[in-house]
């Protein structure tokens, strides 16, 4: 077995970089994605998506228990054969590609509308880059280490935003709950259930973990921790909102501006910045990584550092390449990104059943 990588991560560690991959995104648009289904209910299809995606996290967690010193690029060559193992490897590492240019680019258009309006989102997105360049370099304990500092202040911060916005809450608005039944809300877990591909990481990084044995808790307490996170911030979008929530851009960064206490503590939307800056390079880090180890793996190689900054380079280009529009964009993570993280799901997938076939065979 060839290990590129020689760092090590705690279970914990582990969970804290899996709560970074859907969390920050899910803040800003799971309230608007979900509610074009879901409407004044959308808080409750986050509920839906993870009950359902609970069953692909324990997929994942079995392959990667039944393969504990190999990473996903590896046991898929013995689960599937050499030849669709192989493109089993490859479509692992599209994936980190992939969702490290469309995070890129959702931060630099949240950068540019929001905040910086005059900075140009290559600048944004570029700056960017290369710091998590630089922490991808550091390796895998890097990695959990940068979760475990930045993260509970990201928590602390969202709770805080939350309390805040408790006076301005209208209970009325959330009402009638489920007056059309289920299966609005049920419309609205789609995206949400797409997002669950991120679990198929676990593959690349459960051989890093030194307590393997504490990571099923941490991982289920981090799939609580996102349901939670996910719904709190659709449900206090709609109590401030209503059924308009979702014709928001941003729907929590709009609660998070009506925020206001006393004279001298305005502009409380500078913590959310921070918060969700935090979040994201946590969460580009975890797929650029990915993706570089990915490719080391694929190729045989030694060591994947010397990869970082040119498979960086270009993702910057694929994450610039993309429609200029951000309506347009926003139209293609509700379409085919949608449809490109369901077919990583069923890889997963794919892979946990020809595993556990084989398993049944040889045990009879």
């Amino acid at each position: 077995m060839l290990m590129v990588e020689g760092g090590k991560i705690s279970a914990s560690q582990l969970g804290l970089l899996f709560y970074a991959v859907a969390a920050y995104d899910g803040i800003l648009f799971i309230p608007r994605i979900t509610g074009e289904e879901a409407g004044r209910d959308l808080w409750l299809s986050p509920i839906w998506a993870h009950l359902i995606g609970l069953l692909f996290v324990l997929a994942m967690l079995w392959l990667s228990r039944m393969f504990p010193t190999e990473t996903i690029i590896q046991y898929s060559r013995r689960i599937l054969g050499s030849w669709l193992g192989k493109a089993a490897g490859l479509t692992v590492i599209i994936y980190g590609v992939n969702l490290t240019s469309v995070v890129l680019r959702e931060y630099g258009d949240f950068i540019s509308v929001v905040f910086l309006q005059k900075t140009p989102a290559v600048v944004a997105i570029g700056g960017m880059l290369l710091l998590v360049s630089f922490a991808v370099r550091g390796g895998v304990e890097v990695l959990g280490r940068l979760a475990q500092l930045f993260l509970p202040i990201t928590f602390l911060v969202f709770g805080l935003l939350v309390v805040l916005s408790v006076p301005d809450w209208d209970v009325n608005r959330i009402l009638p709950i489920m007056g059309k039944g289920i299966a609005p809300s049920a419309k609205g877990a789609i995206i949400p259930l797409s997002w669950f591909s991120g679990y198929l990481m676990l593959g690349l990084y459960f051989p890093f973990v030194s307590d393997q044995r504490k990571t099923t808790r941490y991982v289920i307490i981090t799939w609580f921790g996102l349901m939670v996170t996910l719904s709190v911030s659709g449900l206090v979008s709609v109590l401030l909102f209503g059924k308009h929530a979702h014709t928001l851009n941003y729907p929590f960064i709009e609660v998070v501006r009506y925020i206001g206490v006393g004279e001298f503590f305005q502009h409380i939307d500078a913590l959310m910045l921070a918060v969700w800056l935090l979040g994201t390079f946590v969460q580009l880090t975890s797929y650029l990584y990915t993706a570089s180890l990915g490719v080391a793996q694929w190729l045989g190689l030694k060591q994947y550092r010397a990869l970082v900054f040119p498979i960086g380079f270009f993702i910057l280009a694929i994450s610039m390449w993309g429609p200029s529009s951000v309506d347009v964009f926003e139209t293609y993570l509700g379409t085919s990104q949608v449809v490109f993280d369901f077919f990583y799901v069923a890889l997963g997938l794919l892979l946990f059943v020809t595993a556990w076939i084989r398993v049944k065979i040889l045990q009879n």
